[in-house]
């Protein structure tokens, strides 16, 4: 007789939530902005550890952690005074950032070692844009197609206006080479603009960009060539440009965005072939003026979608199974005692890796700021259930 156990999903939920370590400090920050923005990624798993990225308001470092609890001395990546002005890709093998500082943007790829090390395989950092007080690119967003060629989305300052593109590399060695045809102007409509570039399949790249007050825009580079401007992400203009999170399934899109005025968190997906949804769905209401979801996927297609709220003190999230969302949020974690300065500031894994799904947000209103850690463990959902068995209720280790 097979048993099923119709509680098995909420009883691992409740395991791995016991299970789950505490958040942690990983260090400190003069920058407000340290973990910025939640379309940029800070944060992955490899090789037996936590990886963790922050401005400390003078530079780009790291630290790492085997158990998400005590963490290593930071490492210096080079000069980066805000937390918004660099982004993070691990692709399996190599993590890959993008830096900016002092008008220019920089590339560097490397293997993140089990002691904790980046071998950069002798490469030194590559300069992808050597810029001017009048033209440069900042707030970098970076991601990696499947060929592993890095894209970096970024707003380009012309002196005047700001305008969003996409870098393309056209190596996959470690060097940088900008493909033909890039830099790729985005939108010739001018505003404060961000960018993130979502990898798909077989070279496919979808681009999300966005500007304060207005509809979000994408399009579609098929492996060759561009797709016409997409407007039908959202129902809703966006309430900044920075309140917004994609992440891909295979060559779908998903993505999160705080509506402008009454600040819901809204979700909308887009099916390859088919287009963005009709409707955008609410995912949470009565959030504050300038809360950022960050959204994850684990390996099972689930969406997770954080947030903080600097008047409660909290972090939560909702997860997102077969396109419905949680009813109520979890009530993550509480940080009443030092306090969360920020909604805006947070950032989480693009998707699960060795099970875990990190996510990193500030604590303490005055500097130095707390960069803090958590992390969720994900299970795998239950088998279904085989027709004519009989279902009986157990206890998981005394938890129900």
């Amino acid at each position: 007789m097979t048993i099923f156990n119709p509680n098995f999903v909420k009883n691992f939920d409740k395991l791995a939530k016991l299970l789950d370590c505490p958040a942690s400090t990983v260090g400190t920050s003069t920058d407000n902005w340290a973990v910025s923005f939640t379309f940029q990624r800070k944060a992955f798993y490899a090789n037996g550890r936590f990886w963790v990225f922050y401005s400390n308001g003078t530079n780009m470092v790291y630290r790492t952690s085997t158990d998400g609890l005590t963490w290593s001395d930071a490492i210096t990546i080079g000069a980066c005074i805000e937390g918004a002005f660099f982004s993070v890709w691990f692709d399996g093998t190599y993590v890959h950032y993008a830096r900016y500082y002092s008008n220019d943007l920089f590339y560097r790829r490397g293997i993140p070692n089990s002691d904790g090390t980046i071998d950069w395989g002798g490469v030194a950092e590559q300069t992808v844009y050597d810029g001017t007080l009048t033209s440069y690119y900042d707030t970098p967003s970076i991601a990696v197609d499947s060929g592993g060629h890095a894209w970096i989305g970024a707003r380009y300052y012309n002196g005047t206006n700001y305008y969003p593109y996409v870098f393309k590399n056209a190596n996959i060695n470690g060097t940088w080479s900008t493909a033909l045809g890039f830099p790729y102007q985005l939108s010739t409509t001018a505003g404060n603009s961000y960018v993130q570039p979502v990898p798909l399949t077989n070279l496919k790249v979808y681009v999300i960009y966005t500007r304060s007050g207005a509809l979000s825009k994408g399009q579609l580079y098929d492996g060759t060539s561009w797709g016409s401007e997409e407007s039908d992400l959202a129902d809703y203009n966006i309430q900044a440009p920075e309140l917004f999170s994609a992440v891909n399934e295979g060559d779908n899109v998903h993505f999160v965005y705080i509506r402008q005025t009454t600040y819901q968190i809204r979700y909308n997906k887009r099916t390859y072939g088919v287009g963005w949804g009709v409707n955008d769905a609410l995912v949470q209401d009565a959030m504050a003026f300038y809360s950022a979801p960050a959204l994850s996927i684990d390996a099972y297609g689930n969406l997770y979608c954080f947030w903080v709220k600097k008047d409660t003190d909290h972090v939560y999230y909702k997860k997102c199974v077969s396109g419905t969302w949680d009813t109520d949020p979890t009530d993550w974690i509480n940080e009443a005692t030092d306090g969360i300065p920020y909604d805006y500031v947070l950032s989480s894994f693009y998707q699960t890796q060795n099970n875990y799904i990190g996510v990193l947000y500030l604590t303490k209103t005055a500097s130095p700021y707390n960069v803090r850690f958590d992390f969720l463990i994900i299970t795998a959902p239950p088998p279904p259930k085989p027709k004519g068995t009989i279902a009986i209720h157990t206890k998981l280790a005394g938890i129900i």
